[in-house]
């Protein structure tokens, strides 16, 4: 999860590492001018920094977890495609995919003013959350009405002719990554969703520009509403309802009075089919799994909460 705002909480930075910075920007930026540079604390998957500039503030970010330099063009590419389409994101400058002097890859990009939603979250009555559900739910109809030309991601990698292809592609490749003794059975779990994908509408099988990550940290809200969609690492064109397994977990398993004022102001953007809530189950069994092998390998004290959410969608749909 990559914050990419702050409000001028940063530190001072060593003498190295901010002339490491200006030479980057200026080379890669050519006639920016760098005035100051200062380091975030904020963001644990990568390492920030804020250089004030003739151009405006910029961001620079190492990412420390996910260094392919083609994992971050998708992430750049992904952001780029929702910003041609209307949805509010962070304008990327450059890509650089080492330097040296900075241990790693280097995206520069627009630095964005506002607080992450949920840094604010707490803080805000109901009347206030209900607004912040409304945007989310237009911003997110919007960014789900971009249609892809294949199931897979922007750079077409991964891609699939199908959603059964899709689903059942990234069910092959999460699988020898669970823990058997947690997920329960593979074969059953194969079959179940493999039943449930089928009982969808085919014409409703569109892919859709999903986010992938969709939840309060990456959403930046400015005087009340939400003002940039950040961090589009994990955007794939895939059903529509993946992004809801993390809306539903994060945000309206405990706000669900906001669900309803969400789906409202989400389908004018973008209708809902007929068998939506059949996609939404399918979107939280497939969310459970990547949250099972995700956790297994950073923090594995998590897993075993998503494994649980795997098994109760298949003792629900068997």
């Amino acid at each position: 999860m990559a914050t990419d705002t702050d409000t001028d909480t940063g530190t001072d930075t060593d003498t190295a590492t901010a002339t490491a910075i200006r030479n980057v920007l200026e080379r890669e930026c050519p006639g920016v001018r760098v005035t100051s540079v200062r380091s975030l604390d904020k963001g644990y998957t990568s390492k920030q920094w804020v250089a004030a500039t003739d151009q405006g503030r910029l961001l620079v970010k190492v990412p420390q977890r996910e260094r392919d330099p083609e994992h971050l063009r998708r992430l750049v590419s992904s952001a780029q495609v929702a910003a041609e389409h209307g949805v509010p994101v962070v304008r990327y400058r450059r890509l650089v995919p080492h330097e040296a002097a900075l241990g790693g890859p280097v995206l520069i990009q627009e630095y964005q003013e506002g607080d992450a939603a949920g840094e604010v979250w707490e803080s805000l009555d109901e009347d206030q959350r209900m607004v912040l559900v409304r945007d989310l739910g237009e911003v997110t109809g919007r960014l789900h009405a971009i249609v892809g030309p294949h199931f897979g991601d922007v750079l077409g990698g991964g891609k699939a002719a199908s959603l059964e292809e899709s689903v059942d592609a990234e069910v092959e490749a999460l699988l020898p990554q669970a823990d058997p003794g947690l997920i329960g059975p593979a074969d059953a779990l194969r079959s179940t969703l493999a039943a449930a994908v089928a009982r969808l509408a085919d014409a409703a099988n569109v892919p859709a520009l999903t986010h992938g990550d969709l939840w309060l940290p990456n959403l930046l809200v400015r005087d009340g509403r939400i003002s940039c969609v950040l961090d589009f690492e994990h955007a794939t064109y895939a059903d529509r309802f993946r992004d809801f397994g993390k809306l539903d977990e994060h945000i309206f398993d405990a706000f669900p009075a906001g669900r309803d004022v969400f789906l409202a102001s989400y389908a004018a953007a973008c209708p809902l089919p007929d068998d939506w809530e059949l996609r939404v189950g399918i979107g939280h069994v497939l969310h459970a799994l990547n949250m099972h092998v995700y956790f297994l390998r950073w923090t594995p004290q998590w897993a075993p909460q998503y494994a649980r959410q795997v098994r109760e969608w298949l003792t629900g749909n068997v």
